[in-house]
Parts: C-alpha cells; sequence; structure tokens
C-alpha cells in the first residue's frame, strides 16, 4: 500500500493576486485556472478548508472572505467571474498589510484562534514600489505561512523575502507555465505544519509573540528511535540521560506533545506508544527504565518501515489526521545491514520529520538519505557529547516544516561500446540502485548509450513511475561499437535531452544532473561540448575505468570533485554513496555558483605584449 502525504482536515487559505496590467486580461484566464485547479483539489468546508481572496495593484481589494462561501462550487464559481481589477502600480507590500488586517482576522472567517493553520499564496506578476519586507515580517510572526508565486517580471528577491521559507518561492517565466508549479504548491499547501506564533516564526532580534491559545493547539507527535545494538556499547545510559534532558524541556500531556520510544537491532521493539502515557512524569519513570535491547545486526530500513506502519498511526496515538506535527528523532551509533532508501521515501512522504542523530560507526551519507534537508543530520564522534547538540535539537523539533525535497533531472550517459560488455550488468545494477532512492515523478531519469553516435534508451518525460523506470533499466542491452565520441555525446544530451521537448525542467529552476560512464578516452574533442554543456546550466558528474583519461574527465565534470575513479566499472556500485550525497544537496543556484567558481579559476590566457 502506497503510503500518501498527510493531508489537514482544516486549514484558512487567502489568494493574494496581482491585478495589475502586469498580468492582463489575457493571462488572468491562465491565473483563474491555476487557482481553479489548487480549489479542486482542496476538502472545502466550514469546519474543513476555507478560502478567501483579494486582488491588488496600487491598492487592495475584497473579492470575498473565509466565510463569504462555504461550498467549492460557489468559491469555483466566483473565481471564474474574477475582473481584472487593472492599474499600472504595483504595491505589494501594503497588499500584504491589507490581507493582514482585513482577511486574517475571526470577523473574516479565520480560526487563527483556535489553532488552524493559516495560509497566504501571493502571485505576482511584477516588482513591487514599495517595501515587502516589514509586512512579510508581520505574517511571520503571527504565523501564517506565506507562499510567492512569481511570474514574467517578479523579483525574485523581493519572493524570497516574502516567502515564510525559500521552499515556499516558486517561479516560472510565462503565464501558461503555471500549471508546472501546481502539483509543488498543492502538496505543501496541504501538507504542511505550520508553527504557533511565538516559535519558528519569531524575527531575529526580538521579543518572541505570545498567543496561550495558539500555543495550546500546537501538537507534536515525537518518536525516538534508537539503535540498540551491542555497537551501542557502553553508550547506551548517555543516550538514556540525554533523552530525559530532552523531554525534560517538552510540554508532555495528551492535548500537547506525546512521546513514544522504539528501540531496534535486527528487528524493532516498541517501548511504549504516543498514547501510552499522558503525563511528564509518566514518560520520564517509563524512559529510566530503559534497557538496551541487544544484537549485533543493525537494520535501520526495518525499523523505519516499523515506525511508519505501527507507531506513527491512530491507534498508536497518533494525531498527524488532526494536523499534528510527526517528528521521528533517530538515534544510531552504526551504519544499516539493509538499505534505507525505499524506507526513509516512506517516512517523508507520510508527512514525518525525521531528524537524525550519529556516532561512532553511523554513516553520514546513510543519515542525510533519511532526513529531508542535510541541516537535520546531527553527528559527532562520541555520544559524551549529546550535550552540544541538545539545543539545536530542541529548535528543530520546536520550528519543523515538512520540507519539499529538491527535484532533479538525471541524464546517465553511458560509454555503450564493446570495452564495457562484461561490466554492463554491474552498470545496470548500479544506476537501478541510484534510482531507488530517487522520488521518480518529482525526479526524472533519462539514459543515453554511446560508442561512435549516441542513442536514447528513454526520455526524462519517458516515465511517470519508479517501477516503469526500473523496467525500462532491466531491459536495457548494449549498444555495441568500437569507436567512443564522447564530445558528440555530450553535444547530443545538451541539444536533444536537456530540453523542454524531452522533458528537461530546466527553466523551472530543476537542478540538471548528468552522470558519465566510460571506459574509453574519446575520438572526438571534448572541450567545448563540455564548455557547452556546463554553460548551460547542467551538472556533469565522470565515472572512469580502465582506458577513460583523467583530464577528459576533469574537463567535462562541473568540478574535480565529481570525477569518480574506478579500476573497472564491474565495480562501479563503490562510489555509489559518493555520488548520491551531491546530488542530493545540489540544487540550480548551487551549480551555476560552482560552475561560475570553476570557470574563473581555469581561465587560461596567451599575452603577447607588442612594445
Amino acid at each position: 500500500t502506497e503510503v500518501l502525504p498527510m493531508e489537514m482536515s482544516e486549514r484558512d487559505i487567502v489568494f493574494l493576486i496581482d491585478g495589475s496590467d502586469n498580468v492582463g486580461n489575457t493571462n488572468l484566464i491562465l491565473v483563474h485556472d491555476f487557482i481553479r485547479n489548487i480549489i479542486e483539489n482542496l476538502n472545502i468546508g466550514s469546519d474543513h478548508v476555507r478560502v478567501g481572496l483579494a486582488q491588488f495593484s496600487y491598492n487592495a481589494k475584497t473579492e470575498f472572505y473565509l466565510n463569504t462561501y462555504t461550498s467549492k462550487a460557489e468559491i469555483l464559481r466566483r473565481v471564474k467571474g474574477l475582473k481584472l481589477k487593472g492599474g499600472t502600480i504595483l504595491n505589494t507590500g501594503a497588499a500584504l498589510d491589507f490581507v493582514f488586517q482585513n482577511h486574517f482576522t475571526s470577523q473574516a472567517g479565520s480560526r487563527k484562534d483556535q489553532g488552524v493553520p493559516q495560509f497566504l499564496v501571493l502571485f505576482t506578476g511584477g516588482k513591487s514600489l514599495d517595501a515587502v519586507k516589514p509586512q512579510a515580517d508581520a505574517l511571520k510572526r503571527a504565523a501564517i505561512a506565506t507562499f510567492a508565486v512569481g511570474v514574467r517580471n517578479a523579483d525574485l528577491a523581493q519572493l524570497q523575502e516574502i516567502a515564510t521559507d525559500p521552499n515556499l518561492v516558486f517561479s516560472v517565466k510565462e503565464f501558461n507555465n503555471l500549471p508546472n508549479v501546481q502539483e509543488r504548491v498543492m502538496t505543501p499547501l496541504s501538507t504542511l505544519s505550520v508553527p504557533t506564533a511565538g516559535e519558528s516564526t519569531r524575527i531575529a532580534g526580538e521579543p518572541p509573540v505570545t498567543n496561550e491559545k495558539a500555543s495550546l493547539a500546537r501538537q507534536r507527535d515525537i518518536v525516538f528511535l534508537i539503535d540498540g545494538t551491542l555497537g551501542m556499547g557502553k553508550a547506551f545510559p548517555l543516550v538514556r540521560a540525554f533523552l530525559m534532558r530532552v523531554i525534560q524541556e517538552l510540554d508532555i500531556g495528551p492535548d500537547k506533545d506525546q512521546i513514544a520510544v522504539v528501540q531496534y537491532s535486527h528487528d524493532p521493539k516498541t517501548e511504549f506508544e504516543l498514547n501510552t502515557y499522558t503525563s511528564k512524569d509518566e514518560v520520564l519513570a517509563a524512559t529510566t527504565q530503559l534497557r538496551r535491547k541487544t544484537g549485533r545486526v543493525l537494520n535501520t530500513g526495518a525499523a523505519l518501515n516499523y515506525v511508519t506502519k505501527n507507531v506513527f498511526i491512530t491507534s498508536a496515538g497518533s494525531r498527524r489526521d488532526t494536523g499534528a506535527t510527526q517528528i521521528l528523532v533517530l538515534i544510531t551509533a552504526g551504519k544499516s545491514r539493509d538499505d534505507v532508501g525505499q524506507a526513509a521515501f516512506a517516512v517523508k512522504r507520510a508527512g514525518i520529520v525525521p531528524i537524525a542523530i550519529g556516532a561512532k560507526g553511523a554513516d553520514t551519507s546513510e543519515l542525510q538519505k533519511i532526513v529531508h534537508d542535510p541541516t537535520f543530520v546531527l553527528t559527532m564522534r562520541d555520544f559524551r557529547d549529546l550535550s552540544t547538540i541538545q539545543l539545536e535539537l530542541l529548535s528543530k523539533m520546536k520550528a519543523v516544516f515538512i520540507f519539499e525535497q529538491e527535484r532533479r533531472d538525471v541524464v546517465f550517459l553511458v560509454d555503450g561500446s564493446d570495452k564495457v560488455a562484461s561490466a554492463f550488468p554491474m552498470i545496470k545494477r548500479f544506476i537501478s540502485r541510484i534510482v531507488d532512492s530517487f522520488d521518480i515523478g518529482s525526479d526524472r531519469v533519462c539514459i543515453v548509450q554511446y560508442s561512435d553516435t549516441p542513442r536514447p534508451n528513454f526520455y526524462l518525460n519517458s516515465y511517470t513511475s519508479k517501477p516503469e523506470v526500473m523496467q525500462a533499466i532491466n531491459a536495457l542491452g548494449l549498444k555495441g561499437g568500437t569507436q567512443v565520441n564522447t564530445g558528440e555525446a555530450l553535444d547530443y544530451v545538451r541539444q536533444n535531452v536537456f530540453t523542454r521537448s524531452a522533458g528537461s525542467r530546466m527553466d523551472e529552476g530543476v537542478a540538471q544532473f548528468l552522470i558519465l560512464l566510460t571506459a574509453s578516452k574519446s575520438t572526438d574533442d571534448i572541450t567545448q561540448a563540455a564548455v557547452a554543456l556546463k554553460g548551460a546550466g547542467v551538472a556533469p558528474f565522470s565515472i572512469g575505468s580502465k582506458d577513460a583519461d583523467e583530464d577528459e574527465l576533469r574537463q567535462i565534470s562541473l568540478s574535480p570533485h565529481f570525477v569518480f575513479r574506478v579500476d573497472d566499472l564491474q565495480h562501479v556500485s563503490t562510489i555509489q554513496q559518493h555520488l548520491e550525497s551531491p546530488l542530493k544537496q545540489l540544487n540550480q543556484e548551487k551549480i551555476i555558483t560552482i560552475y561560475k567558481n570553476f570557470a574563473q579559476a581555469g581561465v587560461k590566457r596567451d599575452i603577447v605584449f607588442l612594445v
């Protein structure tokens, strides 16, 4: 059974739409469609999701409030009938203040005093003439999660100032590209867990804003998943003491924070569930009694699956269906014997926010697979240093969002010459393992083989599900050939694969990756092709063996750190972890920065002085 994202049953959503000439009447229809498609996917109702809408240009105008309509049909009909406000001046800051003062109030239908998550979705096609930061900060202090959708002349820096989080900024070049970001907007809009005022919404340097009702409505379900193997050694009492210190800082109660503890080695064991104890004293007493499970084998993947299916569920006390934030804190001293990729994906798809703490033999790259963001991995040499991360852990637990993962377009460019015939099955297995860690649908994959000429096996938009991609990889046959023209192959993928028609989402800001696997020195020159590929915004990684030329691999790769060497491609699986980390961490902005840095460092000049 597929685990789907958690959807909150209650939320208040206000759309704030640029009604100026930046949009115009023609494009307003596309904006209508964008908003209507989002509303179609919401559970509209006075006790479920409420929607309000305002337009703005020089000033702002209410179209309807959160409590104006109670049915989806009414809202869709009203949105369809919207007329452009008009105007040439855009004052986004004033408009943000307008919706804050006039829409996010109890009189206008806002349920923020009842702890219902509050959302603002800004849509703009231009740069604001007035300042936006003070108003954006006021929204953040009030725990209103703000999304910023920009098109055409929208200013990215302003969008980033306005949005609650960089992951809530969405930018497209043209209005007809809006459907490309619809799902990216819809997912956090229906799954995001919003902090209450006074928690993560506090602006740096300012006193916290208090809101007693909102604080009472803030609920967290926190599951500690602890390595109980012999590899933990004498550190288990240190981990137990650390747990008690952290729990001491939490507000435990049936309507507040709930705690569960699970130990694991070869298999998992629940110590107590989220609804076993209702007071802090009871939780602390139970934690004091914890004893190490023991066992030599560490199956973290199986343990992640276990907590997703058996602990973060309603019968075990989870309140995910009523909007409580779901947090998993993994504490481990070793590398997992089983694979964690699929299990970690299921955890995140279930709306659970993992935080990974590792020491001793824990594998950092493995922990990074488990979390949404690398900053949610906390490592140390020894568990005696646990106290050094206590404040950071508590901060993350109290200020956590459901992260939207970076999307990726990944093209595997494979030497398909006769030279790699014996290693080809291992290459296929390597690609399958890499792809297995991807979220196909959000991530896209393509394979091109080449020898004297390139030949695509499938494009980035050929398949939309992981089983389809895996089946296509398994069915691959070697292209064959004796001559290897890597330069021609690089030009081919730039001109024919990293394109919109072939499924590339480069113009949406999706990171573009090329993974080259070769055992040959190129017959043709690769220099210009490599420069053009990187200049186009693609991040190439090079994996070489046998006769592959080291200088060529360095020229092709985004940086020298992305060149990997194995004695034979049959052993390519040994570099899997080294490759997965940058694939996960790099986004398009970082790729461009790295390219510029290395391009400037590598500039060569021939200078003749004529005196």
